[in-house]
């Protein structure tokens, strides 16, 4: 990931976001997290490894606009380093590779080039997995590469080293001191996963958008961010690396799984005496359980106090007695300790009686939720009619006016996309919204709209884009009545004007090239 400032720190939560990622081929051999592949090749001197274990990553990037979303931005380039594992297969952040239009792996000392794809991406947890496809060209290019080993026994006070190539391939390391293990959003919020903190200065080198970080030429982590002010470093650590590589190898990805529920802690006497803990008590309170998540499915519900997840005592906090780390967040039991598909047993006290709670680890895909939590390689779903843009609620639209334009209907929007429960009790699959008005004489009169959440259309109750689109084909009216949740509550549009308006809009000023997207 490129040398960024600190990502802030997030709420204690288990699980609130979904995880996703795209799957290798089906082809690929199932195997119930079959062991990582992993080579340490021959014996040969530590820099030797590490200097043979690295390319060269460039990657062009062009994502699509939020606001405009029949066009794309101006595409941009990336530069990072990859690690070479075994089978030819190259690890980088997903930052790297996200909305890539070409990929190429280059050796560092020759400038050597072949061609990559993506075998595997889950960009929660922010990693991605690079193949070239075969040739002769790909057999020489990796002829002189050795795959680099994942250690996931790194400790506080470990030694690292995080590695980046010169401008003429030569090996610059920076060496770094683990000062801490916590848990942080890597690149997508709502998902708390492990990272490790590091202190010392680390030179930058242009465009490094993944660089490894590794302890006696093995690989321990990956550079997620750098604050040069404080001299700190967020490494995403080898346990979730291991967890990634594991889930790839069986053909199945799956990602990692989540529990779903939101906690707040009991540190407060006056809350804990409420609450009818006694003062040495474990437990923090849940203070909400997510539809369609692994907590709801076990019957978890909201007021329950969490004391225990696998037999591992949760404290006031939220955390747990690690036994590799110490204290940590309970959401590592989930998230860096299991997979999905396996039993969980969790203990709450409801009602001044301790229940036990059984599922099976789930995660919910980012398509299940009410907002969509990121939206990358693809262009979001939108239906354009008479100059009006409809189209379905994401953080990364919300995220793209900033805290400090977040006012009126943006901040309408914001609230119901951190408070989505009424809207999926209502059965909405997605919350369709109207965005922008364009100036058409249709929409004359509708120019400072803009934020609505659309209710029904032409009396057809609006759950997705889809029904929005069917709404407007099947009117058998000579005008198109739109129901909002806002003022003015109800647009009028004349069906024939309307449908003039939009083969004007097609190849005009805007260069929209299509009225919908809904793949």
């Amino acid at each position: 990931m490129k040398l960024s400032p600190f990502f802030p720190l997030l709420l204690l939560t288990l699980g609130a976001g979904a995880l996703s990622a795209q799957t290798p081929s089906a082809d690929a051999p199932k195997k119930k997290r079959a062991a990582a592949p992993a080579e340490n090749g021959a014996a040969v001197p530590q820099q030797v490894v590490q200097s043979n274990s690295l390319v060269k990553v460039n990657a062009t990037s062009q994502p699509y606009s939020l606001h405009l979303p029949w066009q794309k931005e101006s595409p941009s380039g990336r530069r990072g380093l990859g690690v070479v594992l075994a089978g030819n297969r190259v690890l980088v952040t997903g930052q790297m590779v996200a909305n890539a239009t070409y990929i190429e792996l280059e050796l560092p000392e020759n400038g050597q080039k072949v061609p990559a794809k993506v075998v595997a991406v889950d960009y929660e947890a922010n990693l991605a997995l690079l193949e070239s496809p075969a040739s002769d060209k790909q057999k020489a290019f990796f002829a002189g590469l050795k795959p680099m080993a994942v250690d996931s026994g790194t400790r506080i006070e470990d030694k690292v080293d995080i590695l980046q190539a010169g401008r003429v391939g030569e090996l610059i390391k920076s060496p770094l001191v683990i000062s801490k293990v916590l848990t942080r959003r890597y690149n997508v919020e709502g998902s708390g996963f492990l990272v490790y903190e590091a202190n010392n200065i680390v030179r930058s080198e242009a465009n490094s958008f993944t660089l490894p970080v590794v302890k006696g030429g093995k690989l321990v982590g990956l550079l997620l961010s750098y604050d040069s002010k404080n001299q700190v470093t967020t490494i995403l650590p080898a346990p979730i690396i291991e967890h990634f590589l594991k889930d790839v190898a069986d053909g199945s990805y799956e990602g990692f799984p989540s529990l779903g529920m939101e906690m707040q802690s009991t540190m407060d006497e006056q809350f804990r005496e409420f609450l009818g803990l006694k003062p040495d008590a474990p437990g923090v309170l849940i203070s909400a359980v997510m539809k369609g998540g692994s907590a709801e499915k076990s019957g978890m519900k909201k007021g329950d106090i969490l004391v225990a997840i696998n037999g591992f005592s949760i404290d006031s906090r939220g955390d747990y007695k690690d036994p590799q780390f110490g204290p940590l967040s309970s959401s590592h039991l989930v998230r860096g300790r299991a997979y999905v598909g396996d039993k969980v047993e969790i203990k709450v006290i409801r009602e001044g009686k301790e229940i036990v709670l059984k599922s099976e680890l789930a995660r919910r895909k980012p398509d299940d939720f009410l907002v969509l939590p990121y939206l990358f390689d693809k262009g979001p779903r939108y239906v354009l009619m008479g100059g009006l843009l409809f189209q379905e609620l994401s953080r990364p639209y919300l995220d793209a006016f900033g805290d400090e334009q977040r006012g009126g209907a943006i901040l309408r929007l914001a609230h119901i996309a951190a408070h989505p429960d009424k809207y999926e009790e209502e059965g909405r699959r997605k919350l369709v919204f109207l965005s922008l008005v364009l100036p058409t004489p249709s929409a004359q009169g509708y120019d400072k709209l803009g934020g609505q959440v659309i209710n029904k259309v032409n009396g057809q109750v609006i759950k997705d884009l889809n029904d929005l689109a069917d709404a407007f084909k099947n009117n058998k009216d000579t005008v198109h009545v739109i129901e909002l949740n806002d003022f003015p509550h109800i647009l009028y549009l004349d069906g024939f004007n309307a449908e003039r308006d939009n083969m004007r809009l097609l190849g005009g000023a805007y260069r929209i090239g299509s009225l919908k997207r809904l793949e």
